[in-house]
Order: C-alpha cells, then sequence, then structure tokens
C-alpha cells in the first residue's frame, strides 16, 4: 500500500469518525440556496458551504450534451479536494440521478496545493469559489421538462475537518435551458481552469525515466520534459504540477530545472518507488500548470506512459543527471522578506561598486555645496535625489514586466545589451560632464553663474543625478544583489516592483542619512574656489566612465560605430558650448532655440548611428584559452575525467572584468588551472544571448558575473561562487573540484 493509500485510509477512518458525530445535526436545517435548487445539510450561517446546481445556458445544437455542474461557495480559509486529495483527505464525490440519460465524469478545473498542518501534508483541492461539472446526454425522444438531481458527499477542512452531505434538483427545459446570464461567466471560468491535453494545445510534453522499464520494488527517477518558451505558473515545481494517483507507485515531486537540450523549456523532476499492484499499462497523469511568452497560464493534462516489467526481469539502467532538479534553486525557496532584505542590501552596497563611484563622487560635491544651506535645502535634495532613483527603478521594473509580459525574458542590466541605449548614455555623461565643467548650467538662471557655490544645484538637479546613479548602477552585480534579482525575475509582477524598489531605497540610503544627520554634512567645509576645482574634476570623473561604455561600444559594433559616435558627440559638445554662450549673455530665446536644435541633433544623430552588432564569434581577445560556452561541450569535457571552470560575463560588467584581472589573471589561478588542466569555457552576455540567459536563471540569478566550477564526471552538480572573487576563494573551489588522492600529502597551489 502506497504512503498516499495509507495517508486515505486513515482520513477515511477519520472523516467517518467526524460524519458520525455531525450527522445528528446535518439534516436539522437547509442552507440558503436560490429557488429551484434543495440541499440538505447543514446551515450555511453555521458552516462554511453553500452549493448551487447550475446548468449551462450556452447555446448549443439538438442532440449537444448539456453541461451541468454544483457550484461550491467556501468560506475563507476552507478548502475541499480534488480527485487525488494528496496525502490526506477525501474526494469530492457528485452522484448524479436522471432518467433516460448519461452523465459524464466530473470535468475537474487545476487544482491547488495546499500545506497543512505546518506544511507535513500536503494535500490537492480547491477554496474560495469552484464549479465541478459534467457533461449530461439525453437519450433520444427526451422533450420537455427534466429532473436533475445529484447527492454531494464531500469533506471540507480548515484547521479541523467536516464531512457533508448535499441532496439538490431542479427541473430544466430539455430544449431551452432558462437562467441567470451570471451563469454563463461561471461556466466560461470553469472552462479556462480545465487542463488540455498537451496535443490540443501544440505542447512537446514526453516523460524521461531512468530505467528501461520498472519493476514492483525498483526505485527510480523520472522528468517530464517541457519543450518551448514555457515556465512554471507558481513558485515551485511542487505546486505547479498535481499527479493523480499511480497504483503502485509512491510518487513525489522533487523539482525542476531548465531544459537541458532545448533553448527554451523545462524539466518537471520526480522520484517514485515501485510496488506491487501496477495496473497493466499504467500512465502518469496529472495537471502541470505553466506561463506561456505572454504570462498567461496554461493547464496541460499530462498523460503519459510508464514502461513496467515483471519482477526478475531484466532493465536497463539509464543514468540521466538531468534527471535531478536543479542545484540550489534559490529562487524557488527564498522567502520574500529575505529578498527584500538582500535588495536593500545590494543596493546598499552597489554605492561602493566602481560603476556607481563617479556618480557618488557628484553627491560628495552636493553634499558640500548644500551643507550650509537651510535645513529645508537640504532635506529637499536629499528626497529630490531618492525620487529619481525610485522614479527609474520603478520605470525600469515597468519595463521589465512588459517586455516579460511581451514574450520577452531579460535579465539585470539587460539594456546595456543594446548598442543604442549604451551610445546614449555615453552622450549624456559627456553633457553632464560639461556641465560640470561651466561649459553650461542646468536648470539655472544666468545670473547665477558668478555664483560659484551654487551653481547647477537644486532639486531638479538632484533628481536627475538619481536618475544617473541608477543608469550606471543597473551593469553592476554587488553581493547579495544577484540573489534578490534572480528571486524578482522568477516572481510576479509586484514582486518584481517591491525587488527594485528596495534596491532604489538601498542605493539612495547613504545620502539620504547624511541629509537627515545635520551633524554629518556640517563637517564638510563651507563652500569657496574650491568648489570649482572639485567640480571640473568630477567632471573628468564623468568622462572615465564616459571611456568605459566608448570601449563597451566598441566591442560589440566595432571601430565604425565607435568613430560615428565620437563624431556625434563633438558635434553634441559644439552644440552646448553654444547654448552655454548665448546662455551666458543671457540672450534666452535664442539660447532655447539652439536647446532645442541641439535635442534634436541628438535625437536624430543617434537613430542614424552604424551600430550594428559584429557577427557573432568575433575575438576580443581572452583570459585563458577558453571556449565559447556550450553546455554539450562541457559535458563531454567532464565525461573525459576534466574539471571544467565556466564563467559568465559581458563586456559592461564592471565587476565581471574587475574579477577577470584581478583573479582570473593571476598567475597562481593560471598556473593551477594548467596544472590540473582545467578546461574554462566563457559566457558572454554582452548582447543578449537566451542560453546564457536560461543558465543564469536555472541557478537563480539574474544577471552577470556568475561563475560554476564542475567536478569530473558530475555535471549535475556544479560549486555556484559567489559574485566577487578572490584567489584564495577560487583555488579552495578547485581544490574541492579535484579527485581526492588517498596516498600522498594534499597538492598545495
Amino acid at each position: 500500500m502506497s504512503l498516499l493509500d495509507r495517508g486515505n485510509l486513515a482520513a477515511a477512518a477519520i472523516a467517518l469518525l467526524f460524519w458520525l458525530a455531525a450527522t445528528g445535526f446535518a439534516a436539522a436545517a437547509s442552507p440558503r440556496v436560490p429557488e429551484g435548487a434543495r440541499a440538505v445539510g447543514p446551515d450555511a450561517d453555521d458552516w462554511v458551504v453553500e452549493a448551487l446546481l447550475l446548468v449551462d445556458p450556452a447555446e448549443r445544437e439538438p442532440g449537444d450534451p448539456l453541461r451541468i455542474g454544483v457550484l461550491f461557495e467556501l468560506r475563507p480559509g476552507w478548502h475541499l479536494y480534488w480527485k487525488n486529495p494528496g496525502e490526506a483527505g477525501l474526494p469530492t464525490r457528485l452522484n448524479w440521478k436522471i432518467a433516460h440519460a448519461e452523465v459524464g465524469p466530473i470535468l475537474w478545473p487545476a487544482p491547488r496545493v495546499f500545506a497543512e498542518a505546518d506544511g507535513f501534508i500536503t494535500t490537492f483541492g480547491y477554496s474560495e469559489r469552484v464549479l465541478l461539472a459534467s457533461d449530461l446526454v439525453l437519450d433520444d425522444g427526451v422533450a420537455g421538462n427534466v429532473r436533475l438531481e445529484v447527492d454531494v458527499d464531500f469533506l471540507v477542512c480548515e484547521i479541523q475537518c467536516v464531512p457533508g452531505h448535499l441532496e439538490l434538483h431542479r427541473t430544466v427545459d430539455a430544449e431551452l435551458v432558462k437562467q441567470d446570464a451570471s451563469a454563463l461567466a461561471v461556466f466560461a471560468t470553469h472552462a479556462a481552469q480545465l487542463p488540455r491535453p498537451a496535443e490540443e494545445l501544440g505542447i512537446d510534453v514526453e516523460a524521461i525515466y531512468s530505467r528501461s522499464a520498472i519493476r514492483p520494488g525498483d526505485a527510480f527517477k523520472a522528468a517530464i520534459a517541457i519543450a518551448g518558451p514555457y515556465t512554471l505558473a507558481e513558485a515551485s515545481a511542487r505546486q505547479s504540477f498535481v499527479p493523480e494517483l499511480l497504483p503502485g507507485v509512491e510518487l513525489e515531486v522533487t523539482g525542476s530545472r531548465a531544459h537541458p537540450f532545448a533553448s527554451d523549456g523545462l524539466f518537471v523532476t520526480l522520484a517514485g518507488v515501485a510496488t506491487e499492484g501496477f495496473e497493466s499499462e499504467p500512465r502518469l497523469r496529472g495537471v502541470l500548470s505553466v506561463r506561456d511568452r505572454a504570462y498567461s497560464t496554461v493547464h496541460i493534462a499530462i498523460d503519459l506512459a510508464v514502461p513496467v516489467a515483471a519482477a526478475g526481469s531484466d532493465v536497463s539502467m539509464l543514468p540521466n543527471p538531468w534527471l535531478d532538479p536543479a542545484p540550489d534553486s534559490r529562487s524557488s525557496a527564498l522567502p520574500l522578506w529575505q529578498a527584500i532584505g538582500l535588495a536593500l542590501l545590494g543596493g546598499l552596497i552597489l554605492n561602493l561598486m566602481p560603476c556607481v563611484l563617479p556618480v557618488l563622487a557628484v553627491k560628495v560635491f552636493s553634499i558640500a555645496e548644500s551643507a550650509h544651506q537651510s535645513r529645508r535645502d537640504v532635506l529637499l535634495q536629499g528626497a529630490a535625489y531618492s525620487a529619481g532613483i525610485l522614479s527609474s527603478m520603478l520605470a525600469l521594473a515597468v519595463v521589465v514586466v512588459a517586455l516579460r509580459a511581451g514574450g520577452t525574458a531579460v535579465g539585470w542590466g539587460f539594456q546595456f545589451q543594446t548598442p543604442l541605449f549604451v551610445a546614449a548614455i555615453c552622450t549624456v555623461l559627456v553633457l553632464f560632464a560639461l556641465n560640470l565643467f561651466g561649459v553650461f548650467e542646468i536648470f539655472i538662471d544666468a545670473t547665477r553663474l558668478t555664483q560659484a557655490g551654487t551653481q547647477g544645484s537644486g532639486a531638479r538637479r538632484s533628481f536627475f543625478e538619481g536618475l544617473l546613479a541608477v543608469v550606471v548602477a543597473t551593469p553592476c552585480s554587488a553581493p547579495f544583489l544577484g540573489t534578490a534579482v534572480g528571486f524578482a525575475f522568477a516572481s510576479s509582477a509586484p514582486v518584481i516592483v517591491g525587488i527594485f524598489l528596495a534596491i532604489g531605497v538601498g542605493l539612495a540610503a547613504p545620502f539620504v542619512a547624511v541629509t537627515l544627520v545635520p551633524g554629518w554634512s556640517r563637517l564638510i567645509p563651507r563652500s569657496g574656489a574650491w568648489m570649482l576645482q572639485l567640480r571640473s574634476v568630477l567632471g573628468f570623473a564623468l568622462l572615465g566612465t564616459a571611456v568605459w561604455l566608448f570601449w563597451v561600444l566598441g566591442q560589440s559594433v566595432g571601430i565604425d560605430g565607435l568613430a560615428a559616435l565620437l563624431a556625434l558627440l563633438v558635434a553634441t559638445s559644439l552644440g552646448a558650448w553654444a547654448y552655454g554662450a548665448l546662455q551666458s549673455a543671457r540672450l534666452e530665446r535664442p539660447a532655447r532655440v539652439v536647446a532645442l536644435l541641439l535635442a534634436a541633433v541628438v535625437v536624430l544623430g543617434l537613430g542614424r548611428l552604424p551600430l550594428e552588432p559584429l557577427p557573432t564569434g568575433t575575438e576580443s581577445g581572452s583570459l585563458f584559452s577558453e571556449r565559447a560556452y556550450a553546455p554539450e561541450a562541457i559535458r563531454a569535457e567532464l565525461q573525459n575525467g576534466l574539471p571544467v571552470f565556466v564563467y559568465f560575463t559581458a563586456d559592461w560588467c564592471l565587476t565581471c572584468k574587475v574579477n577577470e584581472h584581478l583573479v582570473l589573471m593571476d598567475p597562481d589561478v593560471r598556473s593551477a588551472f594548467e596544472q590540473h588542466r582545467v578546461v574554462t569555457f566563457v559566457g558572454d552576455w554582452t548582447l543578449r544571448d537566451e542560453s546564457i540567459r536560461s543558465e543564469l536563471a536555472r541557478f537563480g540569478r539574474a544577471g552577470v558575473p556568475m561563475y560554476l566550477m564542475y567536478r569530473p564526471g558530475d555535471p549535475a552538480n556544479p560549486q555556484l561562487l559567489p559574485e566577487l572573487l578572490t584567489v584564495e576563494l577560487l583555488l579552495d573551489a578547485l581544490r574541492d573540484a579535484l579527485p581526492a588522492e588517498p596516498s600522498g600529502p594534499p597538492q598545495k597551489f
């Protein structure tokens, strides 16, 4: 007897005791139900269920089945059970009594997964509202009024469980069903929740097993393979796949992983033990809920063959590492509050990353500039800077949600995979640097140009600096940030927005803290002539960031695209100089005309830049004799007994480049890799690559860098290294990946 069978037997015994106790009041009163249906059972005011016998009023041709059903309304917190109730509970039963007719089986909607007894028991069923419907086929010649009767037996549970029995009836015209139009919506919702066969949906589904056939007593692994642009509808495979009872098998959903043999898709991994009692032709059945490119939920009715063999038969083992769930699946196991905390901490640490330092330096200038202004002005600048960060993070989250709803999967820093975006940010940085050099002023009247300590200040400038901080921060991955963003990208739209806003709060926190604590800002020297020199130095810091982006763009589009951008920047700088000259002369109207012309030149010029990406495979230098990321090649090297190191990087990721030059290029690391014949693969995510995005998501990451160290012969369990590497950490990971040597001292390198 399987665990599920034993659980159901125990639940049935408990339900019987409840039944005997409840019988005394079960027939005492009738719940209030609409006219035309009658229920015998506990009163709805004192209990938790109301039921209504419904008939689908949709138009149909003569002879077509009539859909009938029982609509359950449950009070909050209560649920009843699916045809496989899980580890406890009893399935809901409908016993129709209709003369001269045949009623089909229950058309079960996709169930939910409930964790009961503090998570120790998993059950499957429905809460709030559910329609259990069947198709009614009347015998030939039946006309006029037809009496519909149904006895309903069910178990409804919250913390305690109570059995229920209802008797419903109504009379309908066999040729014309008249009913409230709201029933149409109920049946339409029911139809949308019905699982549909994979063939009908056009989805490629197959089952993979660890044995050529399964005998009584065999333990086995399996996977349901879904090919196509689909992801799990819920947070985990255990919530997304609900199996039907498979007689003679104890089956467990162990997890999921990205489809290893297709660019899109997933594996739902299973583990089972076969006992006596196999059916002659068993089938693996259940409901798998997934999301498509439009992020719509699709319920797939799984119905796959199970290979079986008699006890003692010869069967072949089919070892397959992909039948195990993805290692270290953080995205489904991380509680939301922890993800929010990691996002806050990651945003705070972003202030120390190389890509954000130039903007942070500008904020230091702003702090010094406003340190001895009024308390109100200081607080206003802090609020404006925070608003700039949060509004841009919110806009970024909305773009991510919109792209995902349109079927495009993205990752952290995805905008830097578009050369036009990089070119636009280069232009913004150069213009902002010219502003710091005093070539022109932003939102400042010309009469204030002589006030050296307050040039270009104000809330609007702080808001823009907040926007700029987010723009240059998104290519970076700080500690804790990768896990939080990975959680967000695997979650619903509200969670994405919440995580991104938490990152923004962390990013804005240091400057806000300085504005909120008066004593901190007053430690900075008073404004004076030295501010002019500091302002120019900060302008050069922004130009340094622009140089980095020039290099990123050159890696993607080549020297021609880079030269065209530099020509556009020269023209833009000339326009900015002319605008500044008119500002100084207090010629406001001509200055506005030049500003409009400058904006037009920038927009039209960016649109005409030759920014086509270079052909794939163009080499831009390498750290090792690495090979391009390819899962098949990785598996082949591991089967050859060699350790494998895989790193995922991008030209626009400063954290990646720092790790590569300070750690991966370290002589000790290179020597150790050569000594132990470590095969290195690189996944370059500078431009969009769906296979790399899928691999990042498989390990709960939404952006680069990501580092994996594989042991020889073990492709399923790589060691995931942190975003910030050290030489010692990488060498320790290599030691762990090498086969154990029982004799001789441990190797040192």
